[in-house]
């Protein structure tokens, strides 16, 4: 009875390492660790509640499992958020073997995390680091010290041995699932880093846009390239959501067919991370900073973009001219507009992603900054033409 009970454990936990593969691609970095560390929680709250007995009047469980690949995998939100639940749920049942249950999940999580600090530039951790994570985590059976003398005695007498090997026998295989997992979305990342072209809207990620834009400024000394002008759509994410990905970026498509009309550097446009459109302009076109902004506003503005059957959708946006007459600024400019559309923390955000007035950064304001208001205006846009649709 003991392997089925065995492979039953182990079984939860590949089941939790699938899930997180699919939550880790599908969420935020800090989303992700809260769904997962709580995900983790239950897992070894499942653990608890299943025991195995691996001799007559020995009984341990894997509680200790996911805490420690909660350590190891989730980063310190997922650890802690894990830690937290299984440790109020061994505090709720007591006991004198309380201190030394809620002290042995924290070194198995902070063995789980030491170990992933030292493994993480790994390319791809190894079996034998594998097993040193399963070494590491055992040093949890030294909470043991905590039990009273003759109950502690008595546990590295009977049971301290089998402890160690189921750790030394699941951690490993469990660990080779969640390390499947992050390698696959590794690559998918890698993948993705380096597609330059989107097949749906046609236009080409920030970062080739810089290598051109950044190349054309180095060959033309006569201004053709002497800034860009970013475009964002109001309550942009809301409306992907609304109208699905697929079909935001067809409609991201139109808007670039409508500003190439504007266009006469011949550089590709862009699109950010955060779904900002960016488009380069020559020395006319900065110099006019003003006409070129009311222009762009008028051809993405003043008419619908027409969805599948009858159904329209107008597009209110903001506008943000860059003017960057030398190499150096344009680089900068460019690396702020690609910061800001990553997931970096807002108030870095803030630092880089603000024009420069000394460049001559031009901005035109909108009624619309409120990212609550954002919202709203693109769930009322939709909204409205379902209704012309209708």
């Amino acid at each position: 009875m003991l392997l089925p009970q065995i492979i039953g454990s182990l079984a939860v936990v590949a089941l939790l390492a699938s899930v997180y593969g699919v939550i880790r691609t599908r969420m935020t970095v800090s989303k992700a660790q809260i769904v997962l560390g709580l995900a983790f929680g239950l897992v070894a709250i499942f653990q608890m509640k299943a025991p195995i007995e691996m001799v007559p009047g020995v009984i341990l469980d894997m509680r200790n499992v996911p805490v420690a690949l909660a350590g190891a995998f989730l980063g310190w939100r997922g650890a802690l958020l894990s830690l937290a639940i299984t440790a109020a749920t061994r505090f709720s049942i007591g006991g004198v073997g309380m201190p030394s249950g809620i002290a042995a999940m924290a070194i198995a999580c902070l063995a789980g995390h030491v170990w992933n600090r030292c493994t993480l530039r790994a390319t791809r951790r190894s079996a034998w680091q594998l097993v040193a994570l399963s070494m590491l985590v055992s040093g949890h059976i030294s909470a043991a010290i905590f039990l009273p003398w003759d109950i502690c005695v008595a546990f590295f007498v009977t049971a301290a041995l089998p402890m160690a090997a189921l750790n030394m026998l699941s951690i490993p295989i469990a660990a080779a699932f969640l390390e499947h997992e992050r390698l696959r979305m590794m690559v998918e990342r890698a993948l993705t880093a380096r597609q330059t072209h989107d097949p749906v809207s046609g236009l080409v990620s920030i970062a080739q846009f810089t290598r051109e834009a950044t190349a054309l400024q180095r060959s033309d000394c006569n201004g053709r390239v002497a800034g860009f002008i970013v475009v964002r759509a109001l309550g942009s994410t809301r409306l992907a959501k609304e109208l699905g990905r697929d079909v935001f970026r067809q409609t991201q498509g139109a808007m670039r067919l409508r500003l190439q009309e504007l266009d006469v550097t011949g550089l590709p446009i862009a699109v950010t991370a955060d779904d900002r459109l960016v488009m380069a302009l020559d020395f006319r076109q900065v110099a006019e900073s003003e006409r070129i902004a009311t222009e762009v506003g008028r051809i993405l503005n003043d008419h619908a973009y027409h969805l599948s059957g009858d159904t329209s959708l107008r597009m209110t946006v903001s506008i943000d001219i860059h003017r960057t007459p030398t190499l150096d600024q344009l680089t900068a400019h460019l690396e702020d507009v690609a910061f800001s559309s990553t997931g970096a923390t807002n108030v870095a955000r803030k630092r880089r992603a603000r024009p420069s007035r000394d460049a001559g950064g031009y901005r035109r304001t909108t009624p619309i900054e409120r990212p609550e208001q954002e919202r709203l205006f693109a769930a009322a846009t939709v909204l409205l033409a379902c209704k012309q649709a209708g």
